[in-house]
């Protein structure tokens, strides 16, 4: 095995991306949880998708414990924030590279159903939205934005396969 197509997500984005990826390019895919040792060290190549949550892509800190230095990563972040939130990308980005500072990085929006979270994260979503509605609209996020139609119409949906080709 050469490479390997890995993911991380709580609700769902990374990994439709993930099997969309993985599938295209025939590649093997594992959820993060289900990867052994075994195919760490036969993987040269590793694409490693990991949804966003509070700046940093779930797992990463994990995975810098298992991985050597001589493989070639690509990290694909997946959130809400778009290509406008130059501010909370480069949050994103930092958080990466301090892990992978030689990795390929690309960012894909993703998306978030009300229903999906638990209730400690619809009070969080909540708490941003009725912060961002004080905001005039020039000063938001797309993040922000997104947020606040999650609370007012309980979903948002980002997801676009054809962002894939943009990953090398």
């Amino acid at each position: 095995m050469t490479t390997i197509v890995i993911y991380a997500t709580k609700k769902g984005s990374s990994e439709i991306y993930a099997r969309e990826f993985a599938n295209s390019r025939h590649y093997p895919i594992l959820e993060q949880a289900q990867v052994t040792s075994k195919e760490l060290i036969t993987a040269r190549n590793i694409y490693y998708f990991g949804s966003v949550y509070a700046g940093k892509v779930l797992g990463l800190e994990e995975w810098k414990k298992k991985i050597d230095d001589k493989k070639e990563m690509t990290i694909v972040s997946v959130g809400l924030s778009s290509k406008n939130d130059q501010e909370k990308l480069a949050e994103i980005q930092k958080g990466i590279s301090e892990d992978f500072p030689e990795a390929a990085t690309v960012h894909l929006r993703g998306r978030l159903v009300k229903e999906q979270m638990k209730l400690p994260e619809k009070l969080i979503v909540k708490m941003i939205s009725m912060a961002s509605k004080k905001k005039i609209e020039q000063e938001k996020f797309d993040i922000e934005k997104a947020i606040e139609q999650v609370v007012d119409v309980s979903c948002v949906d980002f997801i676009d396969l054809a962002e894939l080709d943009r990953i090398i």
